[in-house]
């Protein structure tokens, strides 16, 4: 295993009852790298998600994160490694955006002890590092969906996990607002942070991730850079829709970028 995989699966498998739904899956991620895992509904990127998080133990094959295996640590060694970051959190509390991060130490903090100065300021710097400490007072579930999914980001940077797993972060949020949490995610992974990302939408991938992972029947059917392994042929046989896999240049201060844009393509009359 190379010095530099942050997370490295083995021939997973996982079944509910006798049917399996994730066939020998195997990949690694890198320090570093920001991998956006897609595919259509009910493809395996949930389930593939909670045999990385240990909600579900896998029928066979094995889950390391820096070289350790996953199923030989404790919950409390894992979540110093790992933080979860899911698509929508609706508290039954009306905690404050600060008392919300701070339940980020949570693996930090002995059974029955509340969290310490150094837990708060942790929180704190996780909030100035995303520019949002000015909510710290505010009721966290009174505050903007894009806000709330900012703030989770900021309870798993608490963690001191270098490692993220993100599931559709941006799936509930305006246009703006996802632009805004990938850019951050994009920021992270730049400093160093191994993220794991599930998005329905191929076009961020192309515009954020170095590493795509695209899974279908719980069979991975392209891996690596989204711009040299995903095509036209790739995205219809995936998604099962007709489309184009268009080229857009923008030129701004003599500084050109391509991007990729994906087109359904429609029957006549619709």
């Amino acid at each position: 295993m190379s010095d530099n995989v942050a997370v490295s699966v083995k021939d997973l498998h996982f079944a509910y009852d006798k049917t399996e739904v994730l066939h020998g899956v195997s990949f690694d991620v890198n320090e570093g790298d920001l991998l956006f895992l897609l595919g259509p509904n009910g493809s395996g990127k949930t389930t593939l998600f909670k045999c990385l998080l240990r909600r579900y133990d896998p029928s066979s094959g094995s889950i390391f994160i820096d070289g350790q295996d996953i199923h030989k640590m404790s919950i409390q060694a894992l979540a110093r490694k790992m933080a979860y970051i899911p698509q929508a959190h609706f508290p039954s509390f009306n905690y404050t955006v600060l008392e919300a991060v701070v339940m980020g130490r949570t693996s930090y903090i002995k059974n029955n002890s509340a969290p310490k100065a150094d837990d708060y300021d942790a929180a704190i710097a996780a909030l100035d590092k995303l520019g949002i400490a000015h909510l710290k007072d505010k009721g966290y579930a009174h505050i903007s969906g894009g806000e709330r999914q900012m703030v989770l980001i900021a309870r798993a940077l608490t963690q001191k996990s270098k490692v993220l797993i993100m599931d559709e972060p941006t799936a509930s949020l305006d246009y703006g607002h996802q632009m805004t949490v990938l850019s951050v995610v994009k920021s992270l992974a730049k400093e160093g942070y191994t993220v794991i990302l599930s998005s329905h939408n191929p076009e961020h991938a192309f515009l954020f991730a170095n590493k795509i992972l695209m899974i279908k029947k719980g069979n991975i059917v392209a891996m690596g850079d989204p711009d040299k392994v995903v095509n036209r042929q790739l995205l219809e046989s995936v998604y099962e829709v007709p489309m184009d896999l268009l080229d857009v240049t923008r030129t701004e201060n003599n500084f050109s970028r391509n991007y990729k844009v994906c087109v359904p393509v429609f029957n006549e009359g619709i």
